[in-house]
């Protein structure tokens, strides 16, 4: 199953605008309150029946419409989906044809990482009926099964035959993602005593909810999705790594390092080769190591917000530096701290005036803030020589 299109008319924030995607990922970009979240809560309700009071009718408007197209059990569908309600106390009713797939679509919120919690005991997998998997379109995975699920397989998978082939091949991949970002680290085992996942770490042996926020994270989508695929398909049963679906993340760098951002979507690609991505990000490290026709970025024009053109090219941006997606792909108006500018603004109008002295007096100034190897140290020096020697000529 894979999304084609969608077009959103006067939701929240939103006037009108029609976004086409990607099978694969779609990376979503932009200032914060242009819309973002907004656009994938508008796709997960489409796959839901019932109520809800997220999202709202944008002021402006006197209703909401969301219409999508997509590819489902290789047919082309169409879905269509109308609302008009804004106060926080109007719950808007949702239908849409495609809320029987709703097992293929997978919503992963902002809320993926965990504390400590001891297991007592383990229990049998959850059954989710029908109106359990709209309200997690809606509500997004929840990940508190995460630790339940992955020691039940551990136990089970050393009786022969207690476990499915596909439940087998399931908790192998679930074990491989503690050495997916940091090959110093493993799955040890879970203790008999206690029912803790214990991980192998360069500093000995520790519980698994002690890993950083920013593994957590990443550990949080991988276990979520495959406990989340098990427990959704069990006649017949699947493996993770075949799921067609789409699974939806908002702020897919959350917590992580920009190291491990710049690699969080090619390792989500390996592991769910067939699954259709659509996420949110702030991060231009995730841009730069996008493919082509992966990044889709939202800005204002007149007020109204539009999806900004960007250079289509063969390796994307990952030949761009960082400041250059800031600027040309997520529409930061300058990189610059506002101190900076103000003395940069100084020093030009000495250079100006050709006061020297004051231009020299600011150029120390300069010299404190930027960095050791920055370009811009030669043309101050060569700016501030231009003066002195007009300087020296008067004197």
């Amino acid at each position: 199953m894979k999304i084609k299109n969608i077009t959103i008319n006067a939701v929240g924030g939103i006037a009108a605008i029609s976004l086409p995607f990607n099978d694969k990922m779609n990376i979503i970009c932009g200032p914060n309150g242009i819309g973002k979240t907004t656009i994938l809560e508008s796709i997960a309700h489409l796959f839901t029946t019932g109520q809800s009071t997220i999202l709202k009718r944008n002021v402006k408007f006197e209703a909401s419409k969301i219409e999508a197209t997509a590819e489902i059990n290789d047919q082309e569908l169409n879905t269509k989906m109308e609302f008009d309600g804004f106060s926080p106390e109007k719950i808007n009713s949702f239908h849409s044809n495609w809320h029987p797939y709703s097992d293929k679509l997978l919503v992963l919120k902002t809320n993926r990482t965990f504390d400590y919690h001891s297991l007592q005991s383990v229990s049998k997998d959850i059954k989710k009926e029908g109106h359990i998997i709209w309200e997690s379109s809606r509500s997004g995975l929840i990940l508190t099964e995460v630790k339940n699920w992955f020691v039940n397989r551990y136990l089970y998978s050393a009786h022969p035959e207690a476990l499915t082939t596909e439940q087998l091949a399931n908790f192998e991949l679930a074990k491989s993602a503690f050495s997916l970002l940091n090959k110093d680290f493993s799955f040890s085992k879970v203790e008999a005593s206690s029912n803790e996942i214990m991980t192998h770490s360069p500093s000995g042996e520790i519980y698994y909810e002690y890993l950083s926020s920013g593994f957590k994270s990443i550990l949080s989508i991988i276990f979520g999705i495959i406990k989340e695929i098990e427990y959704r398909f069990v006649e017949p049963r699947i493996e993770a790594s075949n799921f067609d679906g789409i699974i939806i993340i908002d702020e897919l760098e959350l917590h992580l390092h920009p190291e491990w951002q710049e690699q969080i979507s090619r390792i989500l690609l390996e592991i769910f080769p067939k699954v259709q991505f659509i996420t949110t990000t702030h991060s231009p490290h995730i841009i730069q190591f996008a493919e082509p026709n992966q990044v889709i970025a939202l800005g204002l024009s007149e007020g109204d917000v539009v999806r900004r053109q960007l250079i289509d090219k063969e390796y994307g941006f990952q030949g761009w530096t960082i400041e250059e997606i800031l600027t040309d792909v997520m529409d930061m108006q300058d990189t610059r701290t506002r101190t900076f500018k103000t003395i940069m603004a100084d020093f030009e109008s000495a250079i100006e005036k050709e006061d020297y002295q004051s231009a020299n007096t600011i150029n120390d100034q300069l010299d404190a803030m930027l960095h050791p190897q920055n370009i811009l140290r030669k043309l101050i020096k060569f700016q501030l020589l231009s003066i002195k020697n007009i300087a020296d000529d008067k004197t």
